[in-house]
């Protein structure tokens, strides 16, 4: 076979190929390619058609809201950090006020350094204090009376994890079961903490974790509801908030190899966690895709409105309140694909109302698959027609195709909450008519020049 030919026989397998590096592409995902891409779809169908905002008070019979450290509030209460009576009084006036919760993402790692014992060791250095000390040392001590109002109300305390390995280990209250494999092995592991005073975290109702995790890009599209430390299971925020509004005192979770779950003997990774009446679906990971709202006003209520004497209860009442900071310098912010900085408070209370309202967007187990038997069917056509029919009707088929899989992709998403991935399938094809068209283009150019070459030895190059 002369080199002519090979090269014209491998021209014919160049669209096969690209099917093939395209599905390779899509199994190994190197540099995370496909994921980027993917994920930058599904946040453009965010941007396009966000979750509509519903108050779960209504619906759910609890609501959720933004209790604000904002700039005013500083600027009429003081500084950050605030007194520990502070605090008290905030949790005490939320409660008279019909809070179902108070939930702090905020962590008390250290005594407060304005309660009256933390005078002592520098009055010491004065003899003549001696009677003044006396008297300082029999007031109450600040962090102790917020651990009274802690155990007098429902409050979660917050704590988060870290990668750096320490002995604190924070306070455990719920237990949990398992449905299938050991879910340690699938979920996010870390190796240390920064815990509340044990006293505070003691007297609370629940205490959880406000880790998240960011993709690549540092977006949070996903959070996850329980995570790991030293092999030990600790909730997430929102999560133990959910379980202390339910009275609830177990999470279950369910791993492949559980009941009514097809794993096929694999290890697949889990499939849901349950808590009270409330079962959440998950990825593999235990995390939940957050779908999210525009900015509302309505969730806020900053903190010096509540401490006002004409401040109406009806603003909080049967609502669990995140008590979080979006004063500027305080601000935990986050991006998410609505917006590059957003305080991270909300993300956990988008995540609550979202369980409250079983509003769950997924990407479904079987989306994958789904997305490679739509590519092989429709690659596999391109690969039969590009070599029988005109140029034209293969760019019909190949536009057809993208266009079902963006409208597929964008009907499920819309109406069903499901996540699939229209990209990866509309490139290959994209690409496999694109390079399917040359290849034929140059097979017809290179037998018009061998016919020309044939007839040059016959007539006049003016007739050829």
């Amino acid at each position: 076979m002369s080199t002519s030919s090979l090269i014209k026989r491998l021209q014919d397998f160049i669209p096969g190929f690209v099917l093939l590096f395209a599905l390779f592409l899509i199994l190994t995902d190197p540099f995370f390619i496909i994921t980027n891409a993917r994920n930058g779809i599904f946040d453009l169908y965010q941007r396009i058609e966000p979750r509509e905002y519903v108050d779960p008070l209504p619906v759910a019979g609890v609501g959720v809201k933004h209790l604000d450290i904002d700039d005013e509030s500083l600027a009429r209460l003081g500084q950050w950090p605030w007194p520990r009576t502070y605090i008290a009084e905030l949790v005490a006036r939320a409660a008279n006020a019909g809070a179902y919760a108070v939930v702090f993402d905020i962590v008390f790692a250290e005594p407060d350094r304005t309660s009256p014992d933390q005078f002592l060791e520098q009055l010491a250095q004065f003899p003549q204090m001696q009677n003044v000390r006396a008297q300082i040392g029999e007031l109450p001590n600040h962090d102790d009376i917020l651990a009274d109002i802690l155990a007098q109300a429902n409050v979660v305390t917050g704590f988060t994890l870290t990668d750096m390995k320490n002995s604190q280990e924070p306070v455990v209250k719920a237990g949990y079961s398992y449905a299938g494999d050991d879910p340690k092995i699938f979920l996010p592991k870390f190796y240390g903490a920064v815990t509340n005073l044990p006293k505070l975290e003691q007297a609370a109702a629940g205490n959880g974790s406000f880790n998240f995790i960011a993709e690549r890009d540092n977006i949070i599209r996903r959070v996850p509801l329980v995570v790991t430390k030293d092999d030990k299971l600790y909730p997430t925020l929102a999560m133990e908030t959910l379980r202390v509004l339910q009275g609830a005192s177990t999470y279950i979770i369910k791993s492949s190899g559980a009941n009514m779950t097809e794993s096929f003997g694999e290890q697949t990774g889990i499939n849901a966690i349950r808590v009270g009446r409330i079962e959440i679906p998950t990825t593999k990971t235990g995390r939940v895709w957050l779908h999210y709202t525009e900015d509302r006003p309505e969730r806020r209520v900053p903190v010096w409105e509540l401490f006002s004497d004409d401040f109406d209860p009806q603003r909080v009442a049967g609502n669990v309140l995140f008590v979080g900071p979006s004063a500027a310098g305080l601000k935990d912010l986050r991006a998410t694909p609505l917006n590059s900085a957003t305080a991270g408070v909300e993300v956990h209370i988008q995540l609550l109302e979202q369980i409250l309202l079983e509003h769950f967007l997924t990407r479904p187990d079987w989306a994958q698959g789904a997305e490679l038997f739509f590519l092989i069917v429709l690659g596999l056509i391109l690969l039969v027609l590009l070599r029988r029919v005109s140029a034209i009707t293969c760019a019909i088929i190949a536009g057809g195709g993208i266009l079902f899989a963006f409208s597929a992709s964008w009907y499920l998403y819309a109406e069903q909450l499901w996540l699939l991935d229209p990209v990866g399938p509309s490139v290959t094809v994209g690409l496999m008519f694109i390079t399917g068209t040359l290849v034929n283009f140059l097979r017809t150019e290179a037998e018009k020049a061998q016919v020309r070459g044939a007839f040059s030895q016959y007539l006049s190059p003016a007739l050829v």
